[in-house]
Formats: structure tokens, sequence, C-alpha cells
């Protein structure tokens, strides 16, 4: 092929800078920045020639369609929570749910096909349901008879479901863990005797969830039918890196007394912090990678390539203190620290990371002001280009 030539007869509507590159005879085109939502036209004229001049006689046209970027939140209408869907970019609002007593928590699962979520029911519990992509189907999952099934995760790879059930008028609540498509119960791996809850997912199939009874967090290998443990006082769930060799999670310190400040005049804001840990898994290792003391870190989440955490930190010396904690990122190993969100009065949570780990959403509310409706708003990575996305929606996550 005469490559120029074919680069100079190939077209695309709308106009998108790129870059070509050859393998052999094969071009392909990457563009330089991400697709446009709406329909693309790709067009090779006639004419481009051969390395032999030999022209191509017939042009050949196709199109394909980039929908845009969508996620899911919760939303409350006449004090009914139900799931919606707002595709970025569009003044457009999808109610997935139409449940008369209300939607709790939900899960998407990889593929973005579907939607496991919680079913509120008069009498206090909940089933589990599984909605469409596109809304038109919901069906029951698991019935849950006088318990409350709830925070349900899927497994990467889709196949598996873990999630809390807990007995009304009671408190041991239980993981759980079925076969995604039939609901079928996977061998029973935890004590019934233990509170465990929190469930979250390795790529690698492992399973990590609280055991709140041991004040640990376990993991167990469905392959070898094994569990580990790692201390957690916190209660608090984590965060798996990528590659599966690391959790982060907050854990809890208490201050012996009043500690020596780098200004004489700057008081302690409080008695006790909260750090994020980084746990090796097959060594135990442990990092602490908030550094500072006088923080009170917690919710971290791994960007999908690993580089970054997405956190919440709230400053806890006096002067540096605010209401509401601030969204911030950090490397992976604990440095270039830096805050994404200066909003003292809002509180900032339910951080997620696009697929492509250019920008994050998360929820806030005014801490001063709770008759205020909490927000979506979505930022990218670097912190630039804050954009209030939903106002009274609440807990977003992307759809794949």
């Amino acid at each position: 092929m005469n490559r120029s030539s074919v680069e100079n007869h190939f077209h695309i509507e709308p106009k998108v800078e790129g870059a070509f590159s050859w393998i052999d005879n094969t071009m392909t085109f990457t563009p330089s920045s991400e697709w446009r939502a709406g329909t693309v036209r790709v067009t090779f004229d006639s004419g481009a020639t051969a390395e032999s001049g030999l022209p191509m006689l017939v042009g050949r046209s196709w199109q394909f369609t980039v929908t845009a970027p969508r996620i899911a939140f919760l939303f409350k209408i006449n004090e009914v929570v139900n799931l919606w869907v707002y595709p970025i970019g569009t003044e457009e609002l999808i109610q997935m749910t139409k449940e008369g007593i209300g939607v709790g928590e939900y899960a998407i699962s990889p593929d973005g096909t579907q939607i496991i979520y919680s079913a509120l029911r008069k009498d206090g519990g909940a089933d589990l349901k599984r909605v469409s992509r596109d809304g038109a189907s919901v069906s029951d999952l698991v019935l849950c008879p006088n318990e409350l099934c709830a925070f349900p995760v899927f497994s990467f790879d889709g196949k598996l479901l873990a999630f809390e059930r807990t007995p009304l008028k009671q408190t041991t609540t239980r993981l759980e863990v079925i076969e995604a498509a039939t609901a079928k119960t996977v061998t029973p791996i935890l004590d019934p005797n233990y509170i465990t809850r929190t469930p979250f997912f390795a790529r690698d199939g492992k399973l990590a969830y609280v055991n709140e009874s041991l004040q640990a967090i376990f993991i167990y290998d469905f392959n070898t039918r094994t569990s580990l443990s790692i201390p957690n006082t916190s209660g608090e769930s984590g965060t798996w890196s990528p590659d599966g060799k690391q959790i982060v999670f907050p854990e809890i310190f208490f201050s012996l007394g009043a500690k020596p400040t780098v200004a004489p005049d700057v008081k302690e804001y409080d008695k006790f912090y909260s750090h994020l840990l980084q746990v090796t898994v097959t060594t135990k290792t442990i990092k602490d990678l908030s550094v500072d003391t006088n923080v009170e870190d917690s919710t971290p989440v791994y960007s999908p390539n690993g580089e970054w955490i997405a956190f919440g930190r709230r400053r806890l010396i006096e002067a540096q203190w605010t209401p509401g904690k601030q969204l911030w990122i950090m490397k992976s190993d604990g440095s270039e620290t830096k805050a994404v969100t200066n909003d003292a009065l809002y509180n900032h949570s339910a951080f997620g990371w696009s697929p492509n780990g250019k920008f994050l959403i998360y929820m806030r509310f005014n801490v001063a002001d709770f008759i205020n409706p909490s927000e979506i708003w979505m930022v990218n990575a670097d912190g630039s280009g804050a954009k209030k996305l939903i106002t009274g929606g609440y807990f977003p996550q992307w759809l794949p």
C-alpha cells in the first residue's frame, strides 16, 4: 500500500485529530482524545493507491455510534429512593427502577449489562433484584423473607455476587456468596457465629471482607479454600490494588496525650486519627501511606491502573481543620499527596474513578445545612474542571 495516499484518502466526521500507525498493510488510526458521543462516520475516498500505483476504484464508508459516558446513582422523589442513570453531557435522566418502598444499595456487573439492587420492603427487609442495562427487564434474584439483604458486590469476572444478609430485629449480619447467573449459593465459607460484612473482590477472584467480631479483614481464596486475616480495628473496608497484591484500608490510632507540633501556638484538634495502611497480602508487610499524624483519612479507592489512590481527608490541626472531608489523591506509594477539592463546609465521599482513570465522580453535602440536598460532581483527576452533574443524587457509580 502507498501509505501516504491511503492516509490522505481517509476521513472521519466529525473531524478528530489523531495518529496513524501501520503493521504491514494494516492501518490503525488512534484519536488523540476521547471520542465524542454521537455518530462517527468513517470514509475511504476512491483514488487511494497501492505501491504499484493501482488506485482503489470504489470508495467505502461506514459509521458507528459512541455513547456518552454514563453514571448510575440513587435519587429520591416523594420520599422514595430509586435507581437512575445519567448520560454525562446530556439533559436526560433515565429512571431504572420503580420500587414503591425504595432502593437501598446496588452493584453494576463488570460488563455493564445488569444491575443488582436491594429492593426495600414494608417490613424493613429487602430482597435482591436484577434490572437490565436499559431498565426494561426487572426480575427477582434472591428473596429474603424476614431478612435484609443488602450491599451486593460483583466479582471482577461477573460470575459471583457477595452480599450482606441480616435477620430482622437482629444485628448478626453475615456474608453470603452466590453465583450471579443462577443465585445458587457457593459453598459456605464463613462461620455464622461471626458478624461479617462489607465484601470487596480482587481482580484474581479473592474475596476480602470485614469480620467485625474478630476485628480483622479476612481474605478468602476460592481456589485453595484457604483464608488469612489482617488486623483491622476500625471496622472499615478497603480497596484492592489492581494487581491483587495489596489492600489499603483505614485504621484508627489514639493519641495518648498532647503531642508537640511544628508551631507551639498550634493546637491538636482531636485525640485520635485515622491513617491509610497499605498491606502486602502475601507478607503482611504494612506501610503507613498517610504519614502526617494529624489527619483523618478514609474511603481509599485505587485508580484503574493502580498508579493513584483517591481518598477522603480531614486535617485535625485546629488551624487547618474543616467540617467536611475533602477529596485527595496520592501515588500508590504514598507520595505526591494533593487535595482535589477545597470546600470546607462540604463533606466529600463515594469516590469513583472513570474506566480510563482520567476523571473522578463523587458526592458531597453541606455539613452546615442539612436541608440542602446532596450533589454529584465530576472532576478531572488533576483537580481541574470540577462540574456539578446532579442535584439531589447520591452514591454514584460509573457504568461500563
